[in-house]
């Protein structure tokens, strides 16, 4: 007995006719016929009484028809599970992220993801960005998405245990309390900022993140501030702004608060821009993708930008796409 010879059973006896079962499978009545027979010859009971009008069921054959129907709906729903699970349309993602990445670059990327994978059941985890990293390492996240200095200084501090891609670039701007002097410019010199109390992202040994990139910043601009506050979270940073406890580079994606920053920042343009930040992805190296971290890192590459850098930040092949 095979789940072929279920359906065809199923088939007959929902329908009280070997020829209307057989119309409803697409298939011509002898060879339905025959599958019948031999299913009765391998049970040893008669499953179907026939008459002039059609068929009806045994008690035997009452009982099959009833357990072959919920053995062909569980079969179906287990092919379904796994075929969205191997196809990466189903199934679970931890995606580990830095604050500021929240703004504006994870819910675009979680939108294009979810138009390809709705049903994936995802956890977003904020934490610090070496802290990003370090769960994809050890396991606790998929995937992690952090702001840095440069791309390839990331990839040559961590590339023998992590894929690292470029996904995004940005300008920072200058985010001020709004009862700032500062708010009513269209621009700022930054060497003109060295006497103002300045609000930075704690800086981490090892990695080229947010408060890297304002030391640079500060360097090029030829400024030392004395008066500065270390918060741990890009987050935290515009909050303390927005209180009016002083000012910060931040990535221009913060615009994307909008409302949601009232009336205390504004976001004041350098007048020499600076290099932009760049947002990367990272995930673990030398192991396959599963399906659903494959889709998930597509979405994240699909954007032009990376291919017109240049080759060193070229596109990463994701294993398993083609």
């Amino acid at each position: 007995m095979d789940l072929r010879q279920l359906r065809y059973f199923a088939a007959v006896v929902r329908e009280g006719s070997v020829s209307r079962a057989a119309a409803t499978l697409d298939m011509t009545q002898p060879p339905l016929s025959a599958a019948i027979a031999q299913l009765e010859r391998e049970l040893g009971v008669r499953l179907l009484e026939r008459h002039s009008r059609g068929v009806d069921a045994t008690v035997a054959g009452e009982l099959l028809a009833r357990e072959a129907v919920r053995l062909l709906d569980d079969v179906d729903e287990v092919t379904a599970a796994v075929r969205g699970i191997g196809s990466g349309r189903t199934g679970r993602l931890a995606v580990a992220t830095a604050s500021a990445v929240t703004w504006e670059i994870l819910p675009n990327l979680l939108v294009a993801f979810e138009r390809r994978s709705r049903d994936v059941d995802s956890e977003v985890v904020e934490a610090g960005d070496p802290e990003v990293v370090d769960r994809v390492r050890d396991r606790r996240a998929d995937v992690g998405v952090v702001y840095c200095t440069r791309t390839q200084h990331l990839e040559r501090l961590r590339g023998r245990e992590l894929e690292v891609a470029l996904i995004h670039r940005e300008p920072v701007v200058v985010v001020v309390p709004g009862d700032s002097p500062l708010a009513a410019e269209p621009t700022v010199d930054l060497a003109s900022l060295g006497d103002e109390r300045w609000i930075v992202p704690t800086a981490h040994d090892g990695f080229p993140g947010l408060a890297a990139h304002t030391r640079q910043a500060w360097q090029l601009a030829g400024i030392s501030p004395d008066a500065r506050r270390t918060v741990d979270s890009a987050s935290t940073v515009v909050r303390l702004v927005a209180a009016g406890l002083g000012i910060a580079l931040v990535p221009a994606s913060v615009r994307a608060l909008g409302p949601g920053l009232g009336t205390g920042l504004r976001t004041v343009r350098l007048a020499t821009p600076l290099a932009p930040v760049e947002a990367a992805v990272v995930w673990r190296r030398n192991e396959r993708p599963s399906p659903v971290l494959g889709r998930f890192l597509r979405a994240a590459l699909a954007t032009e930008e990376p291919d017109r850098l240049g080759p060193s930040v070229a596109r990463h092949h994701v294993p398993g796409e083609d």
